[in-house]
């Protein structure tokens, strides 16, 4: 059965980086991006029954991040967050380090080290720094890098068909 769910879940994110992004689209494209990020990432056992999605700075997602508010993913329910707060993020099981706030990043990065969260951004350069998913636009289509190192140091264990799909993997 989860085998099935696991095909089921590639075969959607194999089907959304053809996606042209345009700049209305663009960020409805990187919401179903970080819904599959989340699906092929191993938590850590006793987390709870929930995953905690926080954007952190202005929300450039809109109402296409809110349609993943209570949607399942390996039997957690998803909830979508707001915060400008540094501090708030200690909550968080995913955040997404948005573009206006991106100078904040080694803060953020401390005050999230250790812990079981998973860091997304997409902004250039920012795998590199410690964020372990960074989304990026090439020839109008979303990308994706992606930082083992930094998802293993927060205890998560990014699947093997997620890294597959990645433009660069950094260990």
């Amino acid at each position: 059965m989860k085998s099935r769910i696991l095909a089921c879940l590639l075969g959607l994110l194999c089907c959304v980086p053809p996606v042209w992004a345009d700049n209305l689209a663009e960020y409805r494209i990187k919401a179903a991006f970080l819904y599959n990020f989340v699906s092929f990432t191993e938590w850590p056992a006793g987390l709870g029954n929930s995953l905690n999605l926080c954007v952190y700075g202005p929300d450039p997602f809109g109402e296409d991040l809110d349609k993943l508010q209570g949607r399942s993913v390996a039997g957690r329910s998803l909830a979508v967050r707001r915060t400008n707060s540094v501090d708030a993020l200690g909550n968080c099981q995913i955040v997404f380090i948005t573009r206006p706030v991106i100078g904040n990043l080694p803060r953020v990065l401390d005050n999230l080290r250790g812990k079981p969260v998973l860091t997304v951004a997409d902004t250039s350069g920012v795998a590199r720094e410690g964020v372990a998913l960074n989304m990026g636009t090439e020839q109008n289509k979303v990308i994706f890098e992606a930082n083992l190192g930094a998802a293993r140091d927060n205890g998560l264990i990014l699947s093997s068909k997620l890294l597959r799909l990645a433009k660069e993997v950094y260990q």
